[in-house]
């Protein structure tokens, strides 16, 4: 999409135990904020299968979104963090993330 766009994907596993979270953050200007969203912003989907109750840093009980826009993203202070109860769901969902972040022109950046 533009060229200065780029984003952080972390996975994190708690301690003694397989529960681990996605954490994602993307970097937008707010030219290319404004760009973005004047050229049809583009939602991110995740799989909800396995999410755990309470995973979003908002305070919300539970986060059973399946999507959100790049821009929803980008405007938030800590980024999107998604907890699963199992290490494989959390690394699906960040392959998953990232081919669709690729699709979109948005690099990893590190």
């Amino acid at each position: 999409m533009m060229g200065g766009m780029g984003y952080r994907l972390a996975i994190n596993t708690a301690p003694d135990s397989d529960a681990s979270s996605v954490a994602l953050r993307v970097d937008l200007t707010r030219a290319e904020s404004n760009d973005l969203f004047l050229s049809g912003d583009a939602m991110l989907a995740w799989p909800v299968e396995g999410v755990e109750q309470g995973s979003e840093q908002s305070g919300d009980p539970r986060f059973e979104r399946s999507g959100m826009f790049i821009s929803e993203v980008a405007a938030r202070p800590f980024g999107l963090e998604i907890r699963y109860s199992r290490r494989g769901q959390a690394e699906q969902a960040a392959a998953l993330l990232r081919r669709q972040l690729a699709d979109m022109g948005i690099q990893e950046v590190s």
